[in-house]
């Protein structure tokens, strides 16, 4: 009977257990493969494997590592999804990791030196709820912080950037790689706008939010390098599309941006700027052209 009531007392200790961001940096500094504190990769073959601290960190009390969430189809359907987006802005390796359980509703991508993603379970449910591309859209945004982390974007500092600049990313992605027809995109940015923040908080409001991913979703219609599609974005984005910018659509090219591609741009301002103020409905903004 002690010894039943100390291993009881022991699982309630652990299950307390809290991984600080100290022992996270130290532990995958050591090892820059590692998810976190105590866990190495090998250990997620064994499904429902907890790690050391019982619970994944930044997520829900009642969480866990898991090979698998919602179920195997819809798991293989992300992981095809976050190698595709790897694959068109060029990296090679973008470890894809799961938390399941409750207080899951996030993806979170990490930096150096471990650079890894992580879903969580209900963010996948979430997604899944407003369709499957609402998971690519999702898995092309995690990518492209990584495309942030490991090459030095975004180029221009500010408040939202850096999420404002993923979700052009994700447009882009959208455009190249999930269809060409933008009516599909509607549930996609229908999910963007439900997890949207107030306006000027990290992930941007609902309206800026749009405007990102259809800025991103027309660059699409050419092929840029990261470089250029993270050029191109902020030039527009900061020189017309936000309030009281871009009044004028004489202004003075800028040398390194190509014609063709800055003639079209123009010609789309007028509604990038009516969607990042709101004006243009979202059943407008559903039913806009491809091009």
């Amino acid at each position: 009977m002690k010894q039943v009531l100390r291993l009881m007392t022991l699982a309630v200790l652990v299950s307390l257990q809290s991984c600080d961001n100290n022992e996270i940096d130290k532990n995958t500094a050591k090892d820059p493969n590692s998810p976190e504190i105590g866990l190495l990769p090998s250990h997620l073959n064994n499904a429902g494997t907890a790690h050391d601290c019982a619970t994944v960190s930044q997520f829900g009390p009642n969480s866990y590592w898991s090979n698998t969430i919602v179920n195997s189809t819809e798991t293989n359907f992300l992981k095809q999804q976050n190698n595709s987006a790897s694959s068109l802005f060029g990296l090679n390796n973008v470890p894809l990791y799961f938390a399941a359980g409750s207080g899951t509703f996030n993806a979170l991508s990490y930096g150096p030196p471990a650079n890894y993603i992580i879903w969580g379970e209900e963010m996948l449910s979430g997604a899944l709820n407003y369709g499957r591309i609402a998971v690519g859209y999702i898995a092309a945004h995690e990518v492209a912080h990584q495309v942030q982390f490991r090459q030095g974007y975004p180029s221009v500092t500010g408040a939202s950037n850096t999420e404002l600049e993923a979700d052009g990313f994700a447009g882009y992605y959208l455009r190249k790689r999930y269809t060409t027809n933008w009516t599909e995109v509607d549930p996609a940015y229908r999910f963007a706008q439900s997890i949207a923040g107030a306006s000027g908080s990290s992930h941007g409001s609902a309206p800026q939010r749009r405007s990102a991913l259809r800025l991103g979703w027309l660059l699409g219609q050419y092929n840029l390098s990261n470089s250029n599609l993270d050029y191109y974005f902020f030039y527009y984005y900061n020189s017309y599309v936000l309030p009281g910018n871009g009044k004028s659509t004489n202004m003075v090219k800028p040398k390194d941006i190509d014609s063709n591609v800055h003639k079209y741009m123009l010609s789309k301002m007028d509604e990038l700027k009516d969607i990042n103020s709101g004006k243009i409905s979202e059943d407008e903004f559903a039913n806009l052209s491809n091009n």
